[in-house]
Order: C-alpha cells, then sequence, then structure tokens
C-alpha cells in the first residue's frame, strides 16, 4: 500500500525543458511518481502547469493525476493561472488554488520543485 508523505510537489511548467520533449519528460515524470513506495501529499501546480490539470480527456497525463488524486494525493491549480489562460471551466483534475495554500506549503512543507 501506497503511503503520503509531508512532501509537496510544485510544478512550474507544463513540461520538464522545452519542446515535444519536455511534454515527454513531464508525463514520464508524474507517471514515476505512481510507482513510487511514497507518494507526495500535494501536487501544486502554477503558470503553464494548470495546462496539465485542464488537457483534453484523451490527454496521457489526465489520468495519470486522476489516479494521483485517487490515491490521496491533492493537487492544487493556481487560480490566477487558470483565469489568466481562461482554463478554470476546463479544470479536469483537482481543485483551484490560491497564493495564501501556495505560500503556506512553501514555508511549512518539504517541497520539491519543477
Amino acid at each position: 500500500m501506497q503511503k503520503n508523505k509531508g512532501k509537496s510537489v510544485f510544478i512550474k511548467a507544463d513540461k520538464i525543458g522545452e519542446g515535444e520533449l519536455g511534454s515527454i519528460l513531464i508525463k514520464g515524470f508524474l507517471g514515476a511518481m505512481l510507482e513510487q513506495e511514497t507518494l507526495p501529499t500535494k501536487i501544486v501546480c502554477v503558470n503553464s502547469a494548470v495546462l496539465l490539470t485542464t488537457v483534453e480527456e484523451n490527454n496521457p497525463v489526465l489520468p495519470i493525476l486522476k489516479e494521483l488524486e485517487q490515491r490521496g494525493v491533492t493537487i492544487l491549480s493556481c487560480g490566477t493561472c487558470l483565469d489568466y489562460y481562461d482554463k478554470r471551466e476546463d479544470l479536469k483534475v483537482g481543485k483551484p488554488g490560491n497564493a495564501i495554500e501556495t505560500i503556506a506549503m512553501l514555508l511549512n512543507e518539504d517541497v520539491v520543485s519543477l
């Protein structure tokens, strides 16, 4: 059984690096997270990372994020970022977050940043 630990993941972009390879890498990173014995407590998406939580239903990233959420990982997408990209209505996994929650996470938790 997987357990959640007090670490959080702060994702700042919808890719790791640039272009098609960057998209492949973020999908691989999130998929590999499912294989770990210990999952993060939270994943917080800001800037273009909110595009990961608002993708089309056929995007291979979406089932990964949904599975992480089902396993107890809280997924938050920056509300301001969702509004900037006009994607608030397209949110398919997790819920909108805010600066107060994000700052509290950054100051009070062990955070891995991408």
